[in-house]
């Protein structure tokens, strides 16, 4: 789903479980007759802001800061859940589905005084869709009716299915029914004033000073270019009086190790760690500090198609049984990261009849088995016609894309004699071009959901979507990501079709399934209300001093 996304908050190197993720909500999750405290959190990011403008942000720190000043139709809760944000109220859609129609809140203002419009959202989502503006984020409004035509040139931008019925009226139809179209609403797609916007044009969103907001933050101190910046609260904001952090100082720090000694100084209070930094800390004196969150981000391995040797499926399996994901959890990446047991996430979807995880129903569709992996080999040293083989493995030029690499590399070799997987590191952007241009063999990268729906997953192998980089392309697999997009059957028989799909791509190794990331925080004793969910970060409107 979406437009391809270089460097962005959905595809990504494999090493990128640090990053921020998106923040938002409304409302207090304790006592906020208490007021405004005056003491500033002080937190960290790993990397600097690119973008405050929500239609062209695609790096997960841009989406941070966005989330922290921005608020939608929805928005999400202390635990995740979607709750009513701008519209008055969660809406039941009309039109088989099709068709939201929200109230808008009268109270709720941007920073300036000016009222959120219902044409407010209609003018952001047509800038987005739009091709001039040239998003990248596009597929945020992919469902909207006539959002793709739109965007191709085929049709004009007001044929967007969306249309301000009143100032506090909105009304969005889609082309077809969406069942995480709330997700959407809560997560990705926000307001902007037309008359702020165009005040500036392109540079919208390149500082603080060029950036409004509607949502509990206001950014301040950001120029555009420096790597420190403040969220100040903002007095306009409809629920101002349920935000108890007056600021929060934000500082750039790229080394792990400096961002722990920071944290451990109490010179900032809310931190990122990774690797063994995380394995030292569940035994050391920062354990009772130490917050792990499952992130809806899969870690995958893709194949060439278009290659004769990757494109064997027999090889792809013996790499897939070859490889130990206990291991690489536990010895490489030591952050609390999780075997992958299908290409869905844990916790991302469950059955509609019993609750259980998406994953309990699969079961483990990618085991460690070394008497299968030989076996798969053998036959792939067949049907190749050869006893060695060689391929090259592409990952993102950072310290845990490479060291996964590594462990692929080293397992594979050492279980599978006779086949030969060099390595080739490059940065992020480049692999991106390089897989796009299918210049490659198999590659390892990432993707995370904005959303809690096993589509979002599967179709990174469909022949459809941007993201299947290897062109992996299998009739049976079309069919049932098409029958599943759809939405036409009930929830029992669509969640059946996923189940369908989600083993036959295990059983075509259409791509290779390798972990799902763990964020690991460091979170002062001192602080309340800071809890990461699996869409999530901390969300600072619900963070307050004990």
């Amino acid at each position: 789903m979406g437009a391809l996304k270089m460097a962005n908050k959905r595809l990504l190197g494999v090493s990128v479980t640090a990053l921020a993720l998106l923040l938002a909500a409304c409302g207090s999750g304790n006592s906020a007759s208490k007021g405004t405290q005056d003491k500033a959190l002080k937190v960290t990011s790993s990397q600097p802001i690119a973008t405050a403008d929500p239609t062209k942000a695609t790096d997960l720190n841009s989406q941070a800061a966005i989330a922290q000043i921005y608020e939608g139709l929805y928005t999400t809760s202390k635990t995740g859940k979607v709750i009513p944000g701008v519209a008055t109220k969660v809406v039941k859609p009309t039109n088989g589905g099709k068709t939201y129609t929200f109230t808008l809140r009268k109270d709720a203002k941007w920073s300036n005084g000016k009222q959120v419009t219902a044409q407010d959202f209609v003018y952001s989502l047509q800038r987005q869709v739009d091709p001039k503006t040239k998003s990248q984020e596009a597929g945020h409004v992919e469902e909207i009716a006539n959002a793709t035509a739109i965007n191709n040139g085929k049709k004009a931008v007001s044929t967007l299915g969306a249309k301000a019925l009143s100032k506090t009226k909105l009304q969005i139809t889609l082309a077809q029914k969406t069942p995480y179209f709330n997700y959407r609403l809560a997560t990705e797609l926000y307001p902007l004033n037309k008359q702020f916007v165009e005040k500036y044009g392109d540079k919208y969103g390149s500082s603080a000073a060029k950036t409004l907001s509607n949502g509990p933050f206001n950014l301040k101190g950001w120029t555009g270019s420096n790597e420190t910046w403040s969220y100040v609260k903002n007095s306009k904001y409809y629920n101002a009086k349920s935000v108890r952090l007056k600021t929060v100082k934000v500082q750039t720090v790229k080394d792990n190790n400096t961002a722990q000694n920071l944290f451990a100084s109490n010179s900032v209070q809310v931190t990122t760690v990774t690797g063994t930094q995380v394995q030292a800390d569940q035994s050391g004196k920062l354990k009772k500090n130490l917050v792990l969150t499952k992130q809806n981000r899969m870690a995958f391995l893709v194949w060439n198609s278009k290659r004769k040797a990757t494109a064997n499926t027999a090889l792809r399996q013996a790499v897939s049984y070859a490889i130990n994901r206990q291991t690489l959890v536990k010895n490489v990446l030591k952050d609390g990261s999780v075997p992958a047991k299908s290409m869905v996430t844990q916790g991302d979807f469950t059955n509609p009849t019993t609750g259980k995880d998406f994953n309990d129903d699969t079961g483990n569709l990618y085991p460690y088995n070394l008497k299968k992996a030989k076996q798969y080999w053998k036959q792939a040293q067949s049907q190749l016609g050869t006893k060695k083989v060689t391929i090259e493995l592409l990952t993102a030029d950072v310290d845990v894309s490479k060291a996964v690499g590594e462990y692929v590399q080293s397992t594979a070799q050492q279980n599978l004699p006779g086949l030969k997987v060099t390595l080739k590191s490059i940065p992020l952007n480049n692999e991106i071009a390089t897989l796009t241009k299918g210049d490659f063999d198999a590659g390892s990268i990432g993707w995370t959901s904005d959303f809690k729906d096993p589509i979002d997953f599967l179709n990174k192998g469909s022949i459809t979507n941007s993201i299947n980089f290897g062109k992996f392309d299998n009739a049976a697999y079309e069919k049932l990501i098409s029958t599943i997009a759809a939405d036409k059957q009930s929830a029992a028989d669509r969640y059946q079709t996923m189940q369908q799909a989600a083993k036959l791509l295990a059983d075509k190794q259409g791509v290779t399934p390798l972990y799902q990331s763990t964020q690991a925080n460091l979170i002062s004793t001192k602080v309340g209300g800071a809890k990461p969910t699996l869409l999530r970060d901390t969300q600072y409107r619900y963070v307050y001093w004990k």
